[in-house]
């Protein structure tokens, strides 16, 4: 678990949200990561949307009871992560930001804060490399005029080293079950300054 997710989230608040890529490797402390960052999110007055698969949602949605009221609860909106990536049955890039600003509108509609967790799956089968790479480079683009807090979390295990590196030039931070901070890009310089 990440003792600093509280402070972090908030200074991102301040500077106007930012786009975290997550690489996990250890599930309990990822659930943990998760319900902190609801947490955090809730206490502060902001809805969240959480993409997640169904056997980690059970997992978070059983600590959020233990530590939300019900009003609290109301304003976590959860959505199935196959149903949210792949609901066409492939990982299509058009789609995925359709169901994403779709689910968004009525909160930007309300003028309040929003913090997204994403949980980026797609069924074995499919290669889809290039998609990812596409998918998270068209969010980084989008993030700044959103105002958002974005976490991209993916499992490790399932991108290659190159991929990996890839994603990392489209993100502004990065988050692993023991850290989270800045990433700095090969040419120094950085997507957001504190």
């Amino acid at each position: 678990m990440i003792p600093s997710i509280l402070e972090f989230t908030n200074r991102l608040n301040d500077n106007g949200g930012g786009h975290i890529l997550y690489f996990t490797d250890e599930v309990d402390e990822y659930v943990k990561n998760a319900v902190d960052f609801i947490v955090t999110g809730v206490k502060n007055g902001e809805y969240v949307l959480f993409v997640e698969n169904d056997p980690i949602t059970r997992l978070v949605s059983t600590n959020l009871n233990n530590i939300l009221s019900n009003q609290e609860l109301e304003k976590i909106q959860f959505i199935n992560n196959f149903d949210f990536y792949c609901s066409t049955g492939n990982f299509h890039i058009m789609t995925i930001l359709t169901y994403f600003f779709d689910t968004l509108d009525p909160y930007f509609n309300q003028n309040v804060k929003i913090r997204c967790w994403g949980h980026v799956e797609w069924p074995t089968h499919q290669h889809v490399d290039q998609a990812l790479k596409e998918f998270e480079f068209e969010i980084d683009r989008l993030m700044p005029e959103m105002d958002i807090i974005g976490v991209c979390a993916y499992n490790r295990d399932r991108l290659t080293k190159e991929t990996q590196q890839e994603l990392k030039t489209c993100h502004g931070y990065f988050m692993t079950d023991h850290d989270i901070g800045k990433l700095i890009h090969e040419d120094g310089t950085t997507k957001r300054v504190f």
